[in-house]
């Protein structure tokens, strides 16, 4: 359907995903080679058991005991995680870091899950970000998370430093039969240089995804994947409209996909998403999962299982499709960025066939 829709009601919808051809998925993508670049980003998780926690004698407040602390790769680092979590063959990851303890503990978390880290570039000039959360545990199990601590750059990559990374992704692109893009950070890895660079590799056949939160407008040639928020944000310079309708949704979509010279997949939550190929727009509905959920990580998850299907072959309505699966995984699992295995996608396959068939009418 052209530009003309008015509403979600009235747009083409796929409902095409079978569980044969999700197990097809699956076999394809245990053969594909991934190339992760972008913001690299360490998460950590500081336990403190309050039940236990003691006035200071030097000052009037008490402290965090922290009894358990966890280290994992975020933002494109968690999208990396997503793909060795679906099965793909070889997954390389390429970033800048700081030479910080933070940096060190970012590459260990890769290498832990099998990532190949030998394309992340080492600047003393940055600092390696990072999302520090306490979560308090109080009487009965009761948990709260205090005011995260973020470890930032406060300045955009350098030229001398967006062509280290330039030389990077040549050599991580040479060997991957796909690239994800995350333009997470204010002040992240990726500028002009780096964006021509994904140009050419797309015009070169690589089948590139970019997800980003600022930049999504920046991307020329490549697929851009933004959520409704974000495609807005780029249409109108800000969020003027704090409900905003289908149509405004939709149009922003025509007008980025035209733009961006590419295909764009608008995720939606709950609703979906919104492919845009060609001036043809199609909704692919998801089966929205009920709580307890954790939203941290889901875009990731969606990301990484998105570019997978299409690096299988799969058209832009099937690979979001499989998407939505992965995504439903993934806002399960409480208290972490979350990923989705191959038996764990199944499964919400089968259990949304279920749910279908409950609330069909007899």
């Amino acid at each position: 359907m052209k530009e003309e829709v008015l509403n979600l009601s009235s747009v083409p919808q796929y409902n095409g995903l079978l569980r044969g051809r999700v197990i097809e998925i699956l076999d394809r993508i245990a053969k594909l080679r991934v190339g992760v670049l972008g913001d690299g980003c360490l998460d950590i998780y500081w336990h403190a058991d309050m039940k236990v926690s003691e006035l200071s004698r030097e000052t009037p407040h008490y402290n965090l005991p922290v009894v358990r602390e966890v280290f994992s790769p975020g933002a494109a680092g968690n999208v990396a995680a997503n793909f060795m979590e679906l099965g793909s063959a070889k997954v390389s990851f390429c970033t800048a870091i700081g030479s910080d303890w933070r940096g060190m503990l970012l590459k260990e978390s890769l290498r832990g899950l099998g990532i190949d880290d030998s394309f992340v570039v080492t600047d003393t000039e940055r600092v390696t970000p990072a999302y520090c959360k306490t979560i308090l545990h109080g009487l009965e199990d009761v948990q709260q998370e205090a005011p995260r601590i973020d470890f930032i750059n406060t300045d955009g990559p350098f030229e001398l430093l967006q062509r280290r990374l330039v030389a990077q992704l040549d050599l991580m692109a040479a060997n991957a039969d796909v690239i994800s893009t995350t333009d997470q950070l204010k002040s992240g890895v990726i500028g002009p240089t780096l964006r021509d660079r994904l140009r050419y590799w797309a015009s070169q056949g690589k089948r590139i995804v970019v997800d980003s939160r600022d930049n999504i407008g920046k991307y020329k040639g490549v697929i851009v994947k933004p959520n409704e928020l974000e495609t807005l944000r780029w249409s109108y310079g800000s969020l003027k409209y704090p409900q905003p309708t289908d149509n405004e949704i939709i149009k922003a979509g025509f007008q980025l996909a035209k733009f961006a010279e590419a295909p764009c997949c608008v995720t939606l939550g709950e609703k979906g998403a919104l492919w845009f190929e060609n001036g043809q727009v199609t909704l692919v509905p998801t089966i929205a999962v009920q709580p307890p959920i954790d939203i941290v990580g889901a875009g990731d998850s969606f990301t990484a299982a998105f570019l997978a299907a299409l690096g299988t072959g799969s058209s832009g309505p099937e690979a979001a499709a499989f998407a939505h699966l992965a995504a439903a995984v993934s806002v399960r699992k409480l208290g972490r960025a979350g990923t989705a295995s191959p038996q764990e996608i199944l499964n919400r396959f089968d259990e949304n066939e279920s749910l279908k068939q409950t609330s069909e009418p007899c």
